[in-house]
């Protein structure tokens, strides 16, 4: 291996590869900086060498693997995050070994290493008199109130990723004949989303009190000072009104409820409704299928719940017995003859 090739195919890779080939968002580079900082600077504390010494032969199979051990054990990872991590790292030596044929067997390695197999966590979302439990616990007397309102009911009905919510520009709004949002969403893909005229109202007097024209470059959404609204935001207020709302509506107290339960709130009543898991997926803006079908299995297995706590299971007319003779026929198969 040559001198210091780590400092030759990491920047490489960030700025060249992933930035100007692959065209990533800026939030998923600084996912893939984060992995390999992190792997970096515990090779460095374990070797007792310093990062701008470190090379590639420093990064063997077994340092990744106790790496990956590191993050579970001691920085407390779920078993996600650290196959999140690991796919970052997949993609570095990837490239690595595609750029450099002499370095493929060592790539090749850590290319071996497999996922570990992740519970997947069950969807939470929110029954309809939750919903209209949490909006009924905004005062709309105030402008804040207003906003908040329009803001939770926006992402009930369009289902979107809070990053997509509060990076939402007027101008992406249709408030004329036909009525729908344009949402920017992973990979840079784009998808319209029908509104409701009730919607629709809502977003006209929000831009009327702020005097923005529908065609405004600006965020729909901004707090008091007119800056764009935050992530945190978003999760301080939904935080906020579901408390105030869990005084009438006591089974909120027993959810954990955060901005991503509106978008799995909105995709299971689209598919308690009957809309198809297609439509669901394209409504969402899922890459992939198996993602959305994740509400189509907590459905069923709601269903099968409520069938087996409601059906009665007829009695047998015939009771069932015991075949000794089969079981004692395989008891004899111990025994020497």
């Amino acid at each position: 291996m040559k001198g210091n090739d780590l400092a030759h195919y990491i920047p490489c890779f960030l700025q060249d590869y992933l930035t100007l080939q692959k065209g990533f968002s800026r939030h998923t580079i600084l996912s893939y900086r984060d992995a390999i900082k992190l792997l970096l600077n515990y090779v460095s504390f374990r070797k007792k060498k310093p990062v701008n010494s470190l090379t590639l032969a420093d990064l063997g199979t077994n340092t990744v693997i106790d790496f990956l051990e590191y993050l579970e054990k001691e920085r407390n990872n779920s078993s996600q995050s650290r196959n999140v991590r690991l796919s970052c790292l997949h993609s570095l030596f990837r490239y690595i070994s595609c750029h450099d044929p002499l370095l493929s067997n060592h790539c090749q390695r850590i290319l071996g290493i497999p996922f570990k197999r992740a519970q997947r966590p069950a969807v939470d979302y929110l029954e309809l008199e939750e919903i209209k439990a949490i909006l009924a616990a905004v005062d709309r007397s105030s402008r804040d109130g207003d906003r908040d309102y329009t803001l939770l009911f926006f992402m009930y009905e369009t289902g979107a990723r809070v990053g997509e919510i509060v990076s939402l520009p007027v101008k992406a709004l249709q408030l004329e004949r036909p009525f729908y949002v344009r949402f920017l969403g992973k990979g840079a893909k784009e998808r319209l989303c029908p509104l409701l005229p009730k919607t629709v109202k809502l977003l006209r007097s929000l831009l009327k009190q702020r005097q923005i024209s529908p065609k405004a470059d600006v965020p729909v959404f901004v707090n008091r000072r007119g800056d764009r609204l935050t992530r945190h935001g978003v999760r301080y207020l939904l935080t906020k009104y579901v408390r105030i709302a869990a005084g009438n509506c006591p089974s909120l107290k027993e959810k954990r409820v955060h901005p991503h339960t509106m978008r799995h709130t909105c995709a299971m009543h689209m598919l308690q409704s009957g809309v198809d898991i297609n439509s669901i997926r394209a409504w969402l803006g899922h890459v992939n299928v198996e993602t959305t079908n994740r509400y189509a299995r907590t459905n069923l297995e709601m269903k099968r719940k409520i069938l087996e706590k409601h059906l009665t299971v007829p009695k047998s007319v015939r009771p069932w017995k015991r075949n000794n003779g089969l079981l004692e026929w395989l008891d004899s198969l111990t025994h020497e003859n």
